[in-house]
């Protein structure tokens, strides 16, 4: 695997996005180096992908552009914090403005949602993944190791792969206090009322209409466990009501006033409206998501990759914002059938694709780029290097990859396969699809790894393709057919 000049990468960066002056904001994702800035005319993304190590450039909802760079990010981030002095990639600009500021259209509403609740799920990954890994650790120990379920090791260890999903919520309102500009320990606080002991046993002891009183306000009992919308939709409105909090109440005693004063209002707020909304919007959404199931199982899956691979490429990042949906299923059902296993079909196919390209293209470039590729994919669930680096860039193997992975999509919604665990869509992870109520499923995934195996290989070795050694040739969303014509 290459290395890199870091250093230099992040000053050519900051060159090219018209300079520190013109950074509002920086953060980053698992692959991504997000930079907001101040006048996108300034930003020349022509330059920037031709950058060495650079995979592809975006531009996102926000003045936000998006350079691709696969697992070197961490690295990169680093050199650009001290390159340009911005430190933890907080200098805010709350997206939500995007949701309520000026006339939008239906489809930028849209994106700005996706855009918003990516980045709200984007810094909770490594928790589930977490809660991923210590499952898998548990699958492997009861059956190769003789770990005892009974003894104390396994219970800690299934209260680290539980409390993640458990404690959801807290982790997204720290998120959302710092996109909605909120202070974390009042957005902790207030999502803490809803998780406390005492609100669980006032829902479990229930009443015959499902509500109580709270100063004869009705209060919808529920809880809230696992739930994301509840608690952003709360965050979200804290927020308006701590600006205005601010406005009306004196310096002399807005110190112990104001947080009083926001939580109590917030309190009955989030209690009788925000937090109901939200548990019976993420009700009705799991309501559809089983309507679909029962009566065409085979379809959600398929459905949500041919949008991620058409429609879903001009919103990036919106994967980020459908993992409530998988939380959900975690909780309520004890399995994942629909993300993780989407994302199984976006992961396992370009590693493949990666891997075959490897072995056939004649190109140095083309093997620097695509072997590191094919691991990032295969054995670290993370497909954006082959996706920028050799997709786009050899339009023949997006269809190629496109073909695999809806055909996968379609195998798995046929066959019912099933994640057990947050984090089975990639190898090392295999074990994540085996429970002991169903160990078929395991068999189900294999097969699946194995035809996409098979697909892409038939695909990469019996098509006409060069890997150009330009980079005129990289493009910024799914090709056209028009790219398919070979270069003169």
């Amino acid at each position: 695997m290459a290395k890199f000049d870091f250093k230099k990468m992040a000053n050519d960066v900051i060159e090219f996005v018209g300079g520190v002056e013109n950074i509002t904001k920086i953060n980053h994702c698992a692959t991504r180096l997000r930079v907001n800035v101040k006048d996108m005319g300034k930003v020349d993304k022509a330059a920037i992908k031709k950058i060495d190590g650079v995979f592809g450039c975006e531009e996102a909802p926000g003045n936000e552009i998006q350079v691709i760079v696969g697992q070197i990010i961490e690295d990169l981030f680093f050199a650009f914090e001290k390159e340009t002095g911005l430190k933890g990639g907080v200098v805010d600009e709350v997206l939500d403005k995007d949701l309520v500021g000026g006339k939008k259209s239906v489809g930028q509403l849209f994106l700005s949602y996706l855009q918003m609740m990516a980045g709200i799920m984007a810094p909770v990954i490594p928790t589930l993944i977490i809660a991923g890994f210590m499952s898998l650790i548990l699958t492997l120990g009861t059956k190769l190791f003789g770990l005892d379920t009974t003894s104390s090791t396994y219970q800690i260890l299934n209260n680290i792969s539980q409390a993640p999903f458990y404690f959801l919520p807290m982790f997204v309102a720290y998120t959302s206090a710092r996109k909605f500009e909120v202070e974390v320990p009042l957005a902790l606080l207030l999502c803490g009322i809803l998780l406390y002991p005492g609100w669980v046993d006032l829902v479990n002891a229930g009443s015959e209409t499902g509500f109580a009183s709270y100063f004869g306000i009705p209060v919808y009992l529920c809880t809230y466990n696992s739930s994301t919308l509840p608690i952003v939709l709360s965050v979200w409105v804290m927020s308006k009501i701590d600006k205005f909090l601010i406005k009306i109440i004196p310096n002399t005693v807005r110190y112990f006033l104001k947080p009083v004063c926001l939580i109590f209002i917030m309190s009955i707020i989030t209690l009788s409206l925000t937090g109901p909304l939200g548990y019976l919007i993420t009700d009705y959404v799991a309501a559809g998501i089983n309507f679909v199931r029962t009566h065409a199982r085979w379809l959600t899956v398929p459905a949500i990759y041919l949008f991620s691979m058409t429609f879903g490429m001009f919103a990036p990042g919106f994967h980020l914002a459908l993992i409530p949906i998988a939380t959900a299923n975690f909780a309520q059902l004890g399995y994942d059938d629909i993300i993780n296993i989407w994302f199984f079909s976006g992961t396992t196919v370009p590693g493949f694709t990666a891997l075959w390209f490897t072995l056939k293209t004649k190109s140095v470039k083309g093997k620097n780029v695509g072997l590191p590729a094919a691991i990032s994919a295969l054995f670290g669930g993370i497909s954006e290097p082959t996706t920028y680096g050799i997709c786009y860039r050899v339009p023949t193997l997006w269809l190629v990859n496109a073909i695999a992975g809806f055909t996968l999509a379609v195998y798995n919604g046929i066959v019912g396969t099933k994640a057990y665990a947050y984090g089975a869509y990639y190898l090392t992870n295999l074990p994540l699809f085996y429970s002991d109520a169903d160990p078929g499923n395991l068999t189900k995934a294999i097969i699946g790894v194995v035809i996409v195996a098979v697909i892409t290989f038939v695909g990469v070795f019996f098509t006409d393709w060069e890997y150009p050694e330009d980079d005129d040739r990289i493009v910024a969303g799914p090709p056209t057919l028009a790219l398919f014509k070979k270069k003169k």
